[in-house]
């Protein structure tokens, strides 16, 4: 878990919540490219600083990324061909397997053999002072990535390093369904067969979970239906954490949550105690699957494969669970809203939309001004974001035009659609062939995510309806951004015992209860395990964050 945790703390420049910190040694000898980039200027006469193209004679870049697709090289994709054609910037692509990309970079900064730049996972807390200061060359070079900086509250301070500067731009996909990703989708069908109305409060949803076990929903005449189920404590998509939220906590891969600006560990806190009292009252009554808790990944996607025995299930979408023996029911399951509490709390763990990084140029880099403006002219418009990250206009997406306001459509892409744009046999595969999809320099913004529009033919996007409504209510772990590797590291290696011990105490309370005496004990472990030094450390960086 402690190395989990540094991967996506530090190792990312493309993480949701990556941290960063100072790095031991003497910083290398200043280069002209360090001294230019402190200048902030380009006295080069083949470099434009305004207007296209970039490079009056064409200058060759090259930039590692992951390999998307086998089927179509990097350099052969139509945004890449365009793009240069535009600004004069011919870029070498150096494609890295997704598989070998960790150990094929981490062996480029050991041993300085960087490219001019990377596009892709870095771990920026260890290898920043290896990359370009990028303040200078934005404020001077880059009007479109400034302008959307000043329009969002978590830009750029989730960029900034230890060193007050910024070494890595967001690339990627800001997108509004991974903004809350376990839900509990409830079968529609069943709810209007026991003629019980949709749950707003822990009461409701109790009663609603009785009446899927007494009043045979199925059918079949047999008692063998799943009042609710869910696979772990805290995961992406299939856990039950927000089941803490009307009781005024949150679990999440932190287990704290933060509010105003106030870090709080959500296990030692009442309404802990308080959600998992109630979660044992359903257990005890047959309401929750007996195997939570100790299902695989694998058990758990095919929980209701054998027929519609699904009441309420956690995931990611409503469509991981919509089984009628063996077959889809695209609809039948919909998301259950934010539980009130019984003094109208509502509460839901929401995760940062915020990249922290993903585009870094390295100090190697003779010309990281021209880097700066391709990757400000790839992320100048909607356009842009469109066809770098999902391929060409009219195929899966065009633009429309709202009262002067472009407005991004989706297109319903048939086989028949595929087969005639390439021959591709899905979606993914295509995208990843001609785009390059969720490590694309461009960055899909989430204004860009939450004004999209579907054309007639696409199904009822139930998920993203669901975070829509859900967000109002929704409280962070921890912000994204950068932290000191001495802080990281230190939380890395206190949560690493302090996960171990949360499943076990929410499992043991679910299923066999919990009592004052056991919260006591429960309170000393905590104390043991240094909580409070580690909760001390979230508060840290949260106010490191809030000052730049």
């Amino acid at each position: 878990m402690s190395a989990v945790l540094l991967g996506s703390t530090l190792a990312g420049c493309a993480g949701k919540a990556g941290t960063s910190g100072d790095v031991q040694g003497d910083p290398k000898p200043e280069t002209q490219a360090q001294a230019q980039a402190e200048a902030g200027g380009n006295t080069d006469s083949n470099f434009n600083a305004q207007g296209l193209p970039i490079l009056n004679e064409k200058e060759t870049f090259t930039i590692a990324v992951p390999q998307r697709s086998t089927l179509k090289a990097a350099s052969q994709k139509a945004c890449v061909i365009a793009a240069e054609e535009a600004t004069n910037v011919h870029i070498e692509w150096v494609e890295i397997p997704q598989s070998g990309w960790q150990e094929k970079i981490n062996i480029m900064f050991s041993t300085d053999s960087l490219p001019d730049a990377v596009l892709g996972d870095v771990d920026i807390a260890r290898n920043y002072e290896q990359l370009a200061p990028l303040d200078e060359y934005l404020e001077n070079y880059a009007p479109a990535v400034t302008a959307f900086f000043d329009s969002r509250d978590d830009y750029p301070a989730s960029l900034i390093a230890p060193d007050g500067k910024i070494h890595c731009l967001p690339i990627g996909d800001e997108s509004t369904q991974n903004i809350i990703d376990s839900q509990f989708w409830i079968n529609t069908d069943w709810l209007e067969k026991v003629g019980k109305e949709m749950p707003q409060t822990p009461e409701e949803f109790k009663d609603v979970l009785i009446a899927f076990r007494d009043e045979d929903p199925n059918g079949n005449g047999v008692k063998d239906e799943i009042p609710f189920t869910f696979a772990k404590a805290w995961s992406w998509g299939t856990a039950m954490e927000n089941l803490f939220g009307p009781f005024g906590v949150v679990e999440n891969e932190y287990h704290v949550f933060t509010k105003d600006g106030k870090v709080t560990f959500s296990a030692g806190e009442q309404g802990y105690y308080d959600a998992l009292a109630w979660m044992h009252d359903l257990y005890k009554e047959g309401l929750i699957d007996k195997d939570v808790f100790t299902m695989s990944d694998e058990q758990y996607s095919a929980r209701g494969a054998s027929g519609d025995i699904i009441g309420v299930m956690a995931g990611y979408s409503g469509d991981e669970c919509s089984v009628d023996n063996g077959a889809p029911g695209e609809g039948r399951y919909k998301a259950v809203p934010v539980l009130k509490g019984k003094d109208g709390t509502q509460m839901v763990g929401i995760n940062n939309v915020t990249k922290t990084g993903g585009f870094a140029i390295s100090r190697n880099c003779k010309n990281p001004e021209a880097l700066v403006r391709w990757y400000d002219y790839i992320n100048s418009s909607l356009e842009m974001a469109l066809t770098w990250g999902r391929g060409a206009e009219g195929v899966w997406w065009e633009i429309l035009d709202e009262n002067g306001k472009e407005v991004p459509e989706f297109l319903t892409m048939t086989a028949e659609v595929l087969e005639a744009n390439g021959g591709y046999k899905s979606i993914p595969e295509y995208r990843n062939a001609e785009s390059f999809a969720g490590t694309t320099p461009s960055l899909w913004r989430n204004e860009y995510d939450q004004a999209l529009q579907y054309d007639d033919k696409w199904p009822h996007d139930w998920k993203l309806q669901a975070v829509k409504e859900q967000i109002p209510f929704g409280v962070i772990g921890l912000p994204a951004g950068t932290a000191s590797l001495e802080n990281a590291e230190r939380r890395a290696i206190l949560i690493a015992d302090i996960d171990t011990y949360l499943q076990k105490f929410i499992a043991d309370s679910v299923i066999n209860g919990i009592d004052d005496e056991k919260w006591e004990a429960h309170l000393k472990n905590l104390e043991n395990l240094k909580a409070e030094e580690y909760t001390a450390l979230c508060q840290e960086y949260v106010d490191s964050y809030s000052g730049k």
